[in-house]
């Protein structure tokens, strides 16, 4: 009697699970589905750009929820707290009442600026580069401080103070030291080849180059130059020569000119480098003006030349190398 009590009371207690599970089902199917499947939908509003407060209006005001779920990232374009990303995307279309996330704006990531003075100007950009900041503005001015040229002086912002990512830094660089005034030699009656050197001892160049015949001076002499003698000139200054006879010569047939240079090791680790040829036709050939990284080798196809020619070159402004044909 007493077995047969239990096994009449566990079939009852199975009975009701049963018959709960079954209406739980029933409501399920024929209640919670269609509702869900009934739901409407709505377009998801563009967050972007809002600030928090504005996002929750419009997200509450379209019958959607916010996600508590925040997240922050560094983001220069947006301020502090403005939406920078949400999930869903904007005009994407989900039932009412699912939840957006948003990820809000920390602010633009913030840079220390590095100390680039007193570096040549290609190494201060590469430093620049590394740390996620670029070269801005750039002026130049003459300074005994500094007498090697392309050096930096001096940059805005100062080093060490906090600047958002990918700011640019404004440079200020050496012209080298300020090139003195000496006053224009007389080169009249002196022959062209002396009065090249003494041009190229006080920093001038040739600019313009023409031949005459003359009936009493001889071949190869200055007849008359510009600048007159006695101007007071700076260094780097061309002068025009008229000279007599004529520049065509036997020996005068032309050639080439190999070009090819290793750039030194010593000093910064990328120089600008340029190499310029100068035959006597007077006429300046600039073939290579550019940075180049220290040990590079330079070749480049060899240049017509008509008679005696120079070639000089400078790394960082500075004459390293000259030969002559």
């Amino acid at each position: 009697m007493r077995l047969n009590a239990i096994l009449f009371a566990v079939a009852k207690v199975l009975l009701f699970a049963l018959v709960v599970v079954g209406v739980v089902g029933l409501v399920f199917v024929f209640w919670i589905i269609p509702r869900q499947v009934n739901t409407p939908e709505v377009a998801v509003p563009n967050l972007i750009g809002q600030s928090y407060q504005q996002a929750v209006l419009l997200i509450t005001s379209s019958g959607l929820t916010v996600d508590p779920v925040q997240e922050q990232k560094p983001s220069p374009d947006f301020p502090v707290g403005q939406v920078i990303e949400q999930d869903p995307s904007a005009n994407f279309k989900i039932k009412l009442n699912k939840p957006i996330r948003l990820t809000l704006s920390s602010g633009s990531e913030q840079v220390a600026v590095p100390d680039v003075a007193g570096m040549l100007v290609g190494d201060a950009e590469i430093l620049l580069a590394d740390v996620g900041l670029r070269r801005g503005r750039v002026a130049a001015v003459y300074t005994d401080r500094y007498p090697k040229a392309d050096t930096v002086i001096a940059q805005t912002p100062r080093a060490k103070t906090l600047r958002p990512y990918d700011s640019e830094i404004h440079l200020l660089l050496s012209l080298g030291i300020r090139p003195k005034l000496f006053r224009m030699p007389d080169l009249h009656l002196v022959s062209i080849d002396k009065a090249r050197s003494l041009l190229e001892l006080h920093g001038l160049r040739i600019g313009d180059l023409v031949y005459k015949p003359h009936p009493e001076i001889d071949q190869g002499v200055i007849i008359n130059h510009q600048p007159d003698a006695g101007e007071l000139l700076r260094v780097g200054q061309a002068v025009n020569l008229e000279v007599s006879g004529s520049q065509q010569k036997k020996e005068d047939k032309g050639g080439f000119l190999e070009i090819k240079h290793t750039i030194s090791l010593t000093g910064a680790s990328h120089k600008r480098v340029r190499i310029v040829i100068e035959d006597e036709r007077k006429k300046l050939i600039k073939v290579v003006d550019g940075w180049y990284k220290s040990g590079t080798f330079i070749e480049k196809p060899p240049e017509r030349v008509v008679g005696k020619a120079t070639m000089r070159i400078y790394e960082d402004n500075v004459l390293v190398k000259t030969e002559v044909r």
